[in-house]
């Protein structure tokens, strides 16, 4: 694939990114979301979010105040007891690094207009609204520059518009917008951005860079430290570059050093947070969750009525498609991408849960869509070259399946696509409509979540009320 530096710039893929942004914009105004209590700092998010009313409301990262209300601990707080008896935060603090900018300007905001400063009143459910917007402006201003060195401007803009509006990256950006996948992809997209360039020279400033994101990609969640195969493998064609490529990193040892060095200090405040609260540096928050790397759930994982991968985000079957085709057309990518990918997938769906609980689709991989819009770019590239009817088969069939997306994210809010107990009776019962069946209760079977902690076989579960 000839890099498009040369290409006359069309301008698409700057409409193509305002487009995204107004879309998620105008989505956040036009709801109302942060008026709500129950939304933007909800669920899992409370734990993310956890952090920042510890330190700068109740002044006690300990989280002793909660033995004093113990009401606090269901309503805003959902800590794990440690074995010093001492109250943890469940989840690492990466994404509260990334909300602290805007807490600290909602925070003044709340008092200056007469809000409770608690944390959790609408200034901060607004502002924070807004975070996610602001860090999907940048990843997307980044990825855009990733693919600008191989593709047409055209081509640049359809996989933006695709990787957005036509995955479930649509819906984590802005219904459930302050969940962590949304600024995952995004710092994904800024480190390869930082990738790009440090092969390119490397130096100093790129790689403090690459030791930031890389340190606060792994603190939001440890397994996306997977993303480090990249580096190691890009430029990788055969045995012959994968000796130059060591040779490469022999040489700058010095560097590669700033990189894990900067990735540590990340980490530090974490570290010292376990051992203030657990009395150890590194500490298992999870409790009994865990991994099952000898019993994935690859297949439910990809296809399955439940969560499956291709089924409710199929944007994403072009763009493993167009992994193949990198082996010809860009090959410093097919092994990187390949090998990330399925990596990847295995880790993901060995999780104890491997339907991640309530929510649209796979959520864990959309953080990877950043990687994948590059495959996806080049089936893009490649069929524009083709004669008409190749051409029309590939945009037409990626038109169709982001028009899927659109709808099925519409019908994810009008609960016509269950959480978490989807079966195939559910989903073609549901399939293109907007009103829910008589019978959709009892379509619909819920996990069995404490036989999967067991990693036992799955027990199909019975059909529960309607709260999420």
């Amino acid at each position: 694939m000839t890099p498009s530096h040369s290409s006359r710039k069309t301008g698409f893929s700057w409409a193509a990114v305002i487009v995204i942004l107004m879309t998620m914009a105008a989505h956040d105004i036009t709801f109302d979301y942060w008026k709500d209590p129950h939304k933007i700092i909800f669920w899992d998010v409370l734990n993310y979010y956890a952090y920042l009313p510890a330190i700068y409301v109740h002044n006690d990262i300990s989280l002793g105040f909660l033995d004093e209300n113990p009401s606090l601990r269901k309503e805003q707080f959902w800590p794990h007891d440690t074995p010093t008896g001492r109250h943890v935060i469940k989840t690492t603090m990466g994404l509260a690094f990334l909300y602290a900018p805007f807490f600290w300007v909602a925070h003044p905001a709340a008092q200056m207009l007469g809000y409770p400063a608690d944390g959790f009143s609408g200034p901060y459910r607004f502002i924070l609204m807004f975070s996610a917007l602001f860090y999907l402006a940048a990843g997307l201003l980044c990825l855009k520059k990733v693919l600008e060195r191989y593709f047409s401007d055209p081509v640049v803009a359809l996989a933006l518009v695709s990787v957005t509006l036509g995955t479930n990256l649509l819906h984590y950006s802005t219904y459930e917008a302050t969940m962590p996948h949304s600024y995952s992809f995004s710092l994904f997209s800024m480190w390869l951005y930082l990738c790009l360039k440090w092969h390119d020279r490397p130096d100093s400033a790129s790689s403090i860079g690459l030791g930031l994101l890389s340190g606060l990609i792994s603190l939001i969640r440890p397994t996306n430290a997977l993303v480090g195969i990249l580096f190691v493998l890009w430029g990788v064609t055969d045995l012959r570059s994968l000796k130059e490529r060591a040779l490469l990193l022999i040489k700058n040892w010095p560097l590669l050093t700033v990189i894990v060095m900067t990735a540590i200090a990340v980490w530090i405040p974490q570290m010292l947070y376990w051992k203030f609260t657990a009395g150890t540096f590194w500490f298992y928050s999870y409790g009994n969750e865990r991994f099952f790397f000898d019993r994935p759930h690859i297949i439910q994982g990809l296809f399955g009525f439940r969560k499956g991968w291709l089924l409710y985000t199929p944007m994403m079957a072009l763009a493993l498609a167009g992994i193949g085709l990198l082996y010809k057309h860009l090959r410093e990518w097919f092994y990187p991408i390949l090998i990330f990918t399925v990596l990847n997938v295995y880790v993901i769906l060995s999780w104890w849960s491997w339907w991640y609980g309530g929510g649209f689709g796979l959520r864990p991989v959309i953080e990877s869509y950043s990687i994948l819009s590059i495959p996806l770019a080049v089936l893009f590239a490649v069929a524009l070259k083709k004669r008409t009817a190749v051409k029309a088969v590939v945009l037409t069939t990626a038109f169709i399946v982001l028009a899927l997306n659109i709808f099925q994210t519409h019908q994810y809010r009008l609960h016509l696509i269950h959480w978490d107990g989807m079966t195939a009776r559910a989903y073609w019962a549901v399939l293109l409509r907007l009103e829910k069946p008589d019978n959709f209760q009892e379509l619909i079977e819920r996990p069995d979540y404490d036989s999967a902690r067991l990693g036992l076989k799955e027990v199909k579960g019975k059909a529960q009320s309607e709260v999420h």
